[in-house]
């Protein structure tokens, strides 16, 4: 099986980490997968995802034996510009990147063992994105959180409206579900503005902007233009760009 599923509920899409045995720690190839997911559930017609996890533990975090270089192009709206909404369903530890997925859906629906954690300090290495913390919570709240490292509970998010429901133990995604059939019964255009508009007032960090932004650069410098631009300029004559 896939490290990552993408399955289909009607006009839900239904993301799932699937690497149970390692606590879903992300992998340089569900990175690879997540990115993947993201860009199919932006282009399909399913209205709404719900992202969840095999086993006990949302996720670990990235897998730093098995890293991506690129591991932000996993993380919803950074990786992909996503227009409709996500809700993220969480159950146990949700830890570092597993942290940042929850941060950057739209919706979280925890059960009671959720317990978040964000210990790159401890660690000595901090990937920029989850500074943005600072502008969905109470701003000493996310210092405290990001600088002591210490764990935030499912009960304490939902105090600082980092989440938006605390279920029962193994009832988060039954609650996301229930959330997400409503949201698929809307108008999708009028929930996509509303998502877009949302995003576009909401103040972002400058990693969660350059990321992107470093794709854009990489991309041209792979282009077929760029190498006609090359091989224009090596026979002295005018470039015939193609547009891709």
């Amino acid at each position: 099986m896939s490290l990552i599923t993408y399955e289909k509920a009607g006009d839900i899409a239904l993301i799932t980490l699937r690497r149970s045995e390692r606590r879903n720690a992300i992998n340089a190839e569900m990175s690879a997968l997540l990115h993947d997911a993201w860009r199919r559930f932006a282009a399909s017609e399913e209205r709404v995802a719900v992202l969840s996890a095999d086993g006990d533990h949302f996720c670990a975090g990235v897998d730093v034996q098995d890293a991506s270089k690129e591991a932000w192009k996993g993380v919803p709206n950074v990786g992909v510009k996503l227009d409709k909404p996500l809700i993220a369903a969480v159950s146990g530890w949700a830890v570092g990147a597993g942290f940042t997925l929850t941060m950057m859906s739209d919706l979280c629906v925890v059960d009671d063992t959720t317990q978040f954690l964000f210990p790159e300090a401890k660690l000595g290495l901090f990937g920029g994105i989850t500074a943005s913390l600072v502008s969905r919570i109470p701003h000493k709240v996310a210092m405290e959180f990001l600088m002591l490292g210490d764990p935030l509970s499912a009960r304490r998010a939902y105090e600082v409206g980092l989440v938006n429901q605390v279920t029962e133990r193994g009832r988060h995604r039954e609650t996301a579900m229930a959330i997400a059939e409503r949201l698929a019964s809307y108008a999708p255009l009028v929930l996509q503005t509303i998502k877009r508009s949302a995003q576009e007032t909401l103040p972002k960090s400058p990693a969660e902007t350059a990321y992107p932004q470093m794709g854009h650069l990489a991309a041209l410098a792979t282009s077929d233009d760029y190498r006609e631009g090359v091989r224009a300029f090596a026979e002295k004559r005018k470039p015939a760009f193609r547009g891709r």
